[in-house]
């Protein structure tokens, strides 16, 4: 910051200012009679406009010398740049800016350059250039007042919104200059926030408040919210060969309803119409209206300011058929061959999106094989009087091309390495098209990204791409407390602290809790796909459980330790782990201690168990499509210390279908026996099978599918007797489930199921038909209980929530006619 010029004398304020030349002034000889010809004089009103054009290429001081002021002389060499009044620019910034320097000979023509130079920086409301005559030769000065800076940004009539809800949408921050051009632009984003939320209406003024003494000012948004603007209907003029109601659910504005207030549904927004238009065309090119014309659409608002109107008048035009479809250019494989790769046929309706996937299936041909800049162009011939198209694509291959390398960017905290194991592309092999796409979905299925894209460029040379893996970065840490009740647990509580990506190296770590009135659960869970960069997958388990039965209580405190490897990929793995737990039974009634006399008793299980696992879907999360089996051999012999000593074989498969408009079709298929190695104690009734509840067989309450026996309420002989569940050796389970989105953007969905399924007694047959042990009068199918039902899942923050209604098909005594369950977590 430099401090005003010094001077050896001042002798007064008069002298000092004829010291000073004003330069690059320009005045116009306005009164003067010379200056004004009657035949091509300047009018006043020109020369008015002459001045302010000029005036805006530089701001001349209003303080004009004296006469006798002296005068700096052209070409005089500039001895010492002087900058005054600057406060928080350096003065170093602002000579940057001039064109004339110490040591260069003064030019009055430059000044205006110069003006140009401070004006471009946005720092100043006024800027004057001056000289100063000295013995020791000519100073330029260069005499600034700065805009003032931004102390603090504040918004007026907030209510629908929230600071919180501009934060990335307003750039001005604290402490910057003040530049009105950046103001006036944040009000209008504010506006398009507003416009986004469905406040179409919305004003949005803003001023400047100054802060006395202080070179700052506040800057004000004033916002007018006005009531939310919906869309209350949306018309289709001349729409007739495609009805208004297919066109309406192409597009994603939507009229509004009922529970627009969650949904947003109804809301207006112009860019997302513009959109809409778009999708509305796309409709009739894949119906084979390829001249449909949408005229410029009306949009009414009503009296109330409430509600707009859409009315989009249509020239449908006529529809075309496909003619001939040929393959021509730089062929790497048959004709006849390369067509079988085109879904359009001849004589079908042309459908634009239909040859947007036959190119696409063409292209994946090329890139197969190393062709990366491949190229098929659509040539189309449309014949107006027969309303056909004939299709010709050209195919352009270009060079094949090899991966010269991979780059990895955007991931600050995920290490490179864990990416690069996803990847099916590799460097120094031919480019791979299906290995692109492999790669873009195994690194997506890590669930650590937003966004995934895959993108190559040309390398070294003609014949080799450098693949670009960009990745944007997500929170992987999740913290989850949920609350809820069920009329078959009371309350459920659970709570889950996990990080799935821990310090960037891919693993897993979490400790979860599930707590109702029948169980207790506790887990610390450690897994590491990878284990030492190998192919190898290590995981490590801690749990304590507590799951309350008919008759008894059952608590275990154990651990699990597994070692994997991968057979294919990440897919399929094979793995061997070891499991130690103890169990304490404890019967809660007279009842349960004479059913289970001699069935019980606390111990120990040591365990190992051999497991297979293909996994193949889409999402591990919330798959809709794929697979995922399963089996394992899980062993218990007496050489491994336990107490309780058995083998257990478990095996599930399931499957996933996407169906049209979100929906998924699944089923699960699960069977498990248990057989026992001991010849003297039998296996305690504690780590038997018992089946019901929203997790198996929906419509039953929880595990009390089971073989049953007759047992006395009490030891006294004249009392009646009631069926009590003693658990069995086998059980098989299916389920079927249709989930279909209701309201897409809160997450909530809606299932139709059906399940079967039972616990088979220990020596009895599977899927034997027959009577119900308790009720006679009771046939089960196969042997099996069925149910249906409904539901509804809300994937809200704190986890998946489900709340199913399950109706028995086979009931039992004591079974209600529909059940309602609800819990937290995934169904499978």
């Amino acid at each position: 910051m430099n401090s005003a010029p010094r001077r050896r004398s001042v002798r007064s304020g008069r002298a000092y200012a004829r010291r000073f030349s004003l330069v690059s002034r320009v005045t116009f000889p306005l009164w003067s009679a010379p200056a004004v010809s009657h035949r091509r004089g300047i009018s006043l009103f020109a020369a008015l406009v002459m001045c302010l054009a000029t005036r805006t290429l530089a701001q001349v001081s209003p303080e004009a010398p004296p006469p006798d002021a002296p005068k700096a002389e052209q070409g005089e060499v500039i001895q010492e740049v002087r900058v005054e009044n600057n406060r928080r620019i350096e003065a170093a910034a602002i000579v940057r800016a001039l064109t004339q320097k110490v040591g260069n000979p003064f030019d009055k023509s430059k000044t205006q350059n110069d003006l140009r130079g401070l004006w471009s920086l946005k720092y100043f409301s006024d800027i004057k250039l001056l000289t100063q005559q000295t013995p020791k030769g000519l100073i330029y000065v260069v005499r600034v007042t700065e805009k003032p800076a931004v102390r603090s940004i504040e918004y007026e009539g907030l209510s629908a919104l929230s600071k919180d809800d501009f934060k990335e949408a307003v750039t001005l921050k604290p402490f910057s200059i003040l530049n009105l051009s950046d103001v006036k632009a944040n009000a209008k984003k504010i506006s398009d926030k507003y416009v986004e939320k469905g406040y179409f209406l919305a004003e949005v003024k803003y001023r400047i408040r100054p802060r006395e003494g202080e070179q700052e000012v506040d800057v004000v948004f004033e916002i007018n919210e006005h009531a939310k603007v919906q869309v209350r209907d949306i018309n289709f003029i001349g729409a007739i060969k495609i009805s208004p109601q297919q066109l309406r659910s192409s597009m994603q504005t939507q009229v509004g309803g009922y529970l627009s207030f969650l949904t947003s549904q109804g809301t207006y927004r112009e860019e997302v119409f513009q959109r809409d238009l778009q999708l509305v065309q796309l409709v009739y090119y894949d119906n084979g209206f390829v001249n449909v014309h949408l005229d410029k659409p009306i949009v009414s608002l009503s009296p109330d300011k409430r509600y707009i109107s859409i009315s989009i008048r249509i020239e449908e035009g006529d529809q075309y058929k496909i003619g001939k479809i040929d393959v021509a250019g730089e062929l790497v494989a048959p004709r006849e061959e390369m067509l079988k790769d085109v879904g359009s046929t001849t004589g079908n309706i042309f459908v634009r999106s239909q040859l947007a996937r036959d190119i696409q299936a063409i292209t994946d041909r090329y890139y197969d094989q190393g062709y990366a800049y491949a190229n098929i162009t659509p040539a189309t011939v449309v014949n107006a009087e027969e309303k056909t198209i004939d299709i010709t694509l050209e195919v352009q291959k270009g060079e094949p091309q090899i991966v010269d390398r991979i780059e990895v960017v955007g991931n600050t905290k995920t290490r490179d390495k864990v990416i690069r194991r996803q990847l099916r592309v590799y460097e120094g092999e031919l480019f791979n098209g299906t290995g692109m796409r492999r790669s873009k979905d195994k690194v997506s299925a890590l669930g650590f990204f937003e966004s995934v894209e895959l993108t190559h460029k040309p390398g070294r040379d003609n014949k080799h791409v450098v693949v670009t893996v960009e990745v944007k970065e997500k929170s992987t840490g999740t913290f989850q407390v949920g609350l809820g009740f069920s009329n078959v647990e009371s309350f459920i509580f659970t709570a889950q602290i996990a990080q799935q990506n821990f310090l960037g190296w891919g693993q897993t770590v979490s400790a979860s809790a599930q707590l109702s009135s029948l169980r207790q659960f506790y887990q610390l869970n450690y897994f590491d796909p990878y284990f030492l960069d190998t192919n190898f997958l290590l995981s490590v388990d801690l749990y304590r459980t507590q799951l309350t039965y008919t008759g008894f209580v059952r608590t275990a405190t154990g651990g699990t330790v597994s070692l994997g490897y991968y057979l294919i990929a990440d897919e399929m793995s094979l793995s061997l782990g070891y499991t130690y737990e103890g169990v304490y039974v404890e019967p809660y009634s007279t009842a349960s201690a004479i059913a289970l006399y001699g069935q019980y008793r606390s111990g120990s299980t040591s365990t190992l168990r051999l497991s297979w696992t293909w996994d193949h879907r889409d999402n591990r999360l919330f798959p809709s499509s794929g697979f995922l089996a399963f089996a394992s051999i899980e062993t218990s012999p007496a050489f491994l210390g336990g107490t309780f000593n058995y083998n257990r074989y478990t095996a599930y498969f399931r499957k996933y279908f996407k169906l049209p408009f979100n929906s998924v079709l699944k089923f699960n298929i699960q069977a498990g026996q248990i057989q026992d190695l001991s010849s003297k104690n039998a296996l305690p009734a504690s780590e038997l099978y018992y089946l019901g509840g929203i997790t198996s067989i929906r419509g039953y309450s929880l595990r009390t599918v089971s073989p049953t026996t007759l047992v006395g309420s009490s030891i006294a002989p004249d009392v009646g007797v009631f069926p009590f569940a003693v658990g069995g050796d086998k059980n098989f389970v299916f389920n079927l489930e249709l989930e279909f989105t209701i309201l897409a953007k809160v997450g909530i969905k809606g299932v139709l199921f059906y399940d079967a399924g039972n616990v088979f007694p220990r020596g009895g047959r599977w899927f034997l038909p027959g009577r119900d042990e308790a009720n006679k009068k009771l046939f089960l199918p196969l042997g099996l209980y069925h149910s249906v039902g409904f539901g509804i899942r809300w994937f809200s923050p704190i986890g998946p929530l489900r709340f199913e209604w399950g109706i028995p098909l086979t009931r039992r005594a004591g079974d209600q006619a529909i059940l309602f369950d609800f819990t937290i977590g995934n169904s499978f």
